[in-house]
């Protein structure tokens, strides 16, 4: 009697089985992994965004002169979440800033007189993330990254005096 050259049934089924097993405990790890990838895309792309906006922030719009011959600057504010495209407003044709991350959420900007700030918004809600600031929104965390202030050399008060003395105000 000749034996058939293949497969049993049995043996296929068993085989599928295996890499079922397989495909179903390694598929949920690949795509953490992926969803990781686009948070951590998207804090450094904020992190590169807020370079961007401390050069907008440091910006003089205009300057006077008072008859002491005091110069006085004004600089912009963006005190309210905006979109790149107002923060790009603020410094021309030379920058082209993204809208969304790679989270496919819109990037915000705001800024006030002694830091930029720039959200992530994750898609998924957690009490704090990476040591970053975090807020609330709609049911999902945002992640704050800020610049840091520039610390003087001097204490405070020094600073203050030699801003009043030489008249200035700036950032």
């Amino acid at each position: 009697m000749e034996r058939q050259k293949g497969f049993s049934l049995l043996e296929l089924s068993i085989v599928l089985a295996v890499i079922g097993l397989l495909v179903a405990v390694l598929v949920p790890k690949v795509f953490d992994r992926m969803a990781q990838a686009r948070v951590d895309s998207s804090i450094e792309q904020a992190r590169s965004i807020l370079q961007i906006c401390e050069i907008a922030r440091k910006t003089v719009l205009t300057s006077t002169i008072d008859a002491w011959g005091k110069m006085t600057n004004t600089y912009p504010s963006m005190p309210a979440w905006s979109s790149t495209a107002t923060l790009q407003g603020l410094l021309g044709k030379n920058y082209n800033l993204p809208a969304k991350n790679a989270l496919n959420t819109d990037i915000l900007v705001k800024f006030d007189q002694a830091r930029c700030y720039v959200a992530v918004d994750l898609p998924f809600l957690e009490d704090s993330y990476g040591g970053f600031d975090t807020q609330t929104i709609s049911g999902k965390t945002r992640v704050i990254i800020s610049s840091k202030p520039v610390k003087s050399a001097y204490p405070g008060w020094v600073t203050a005096q030699k801003r009043l003395l030489n008249g200035e105000d700036t950032r």
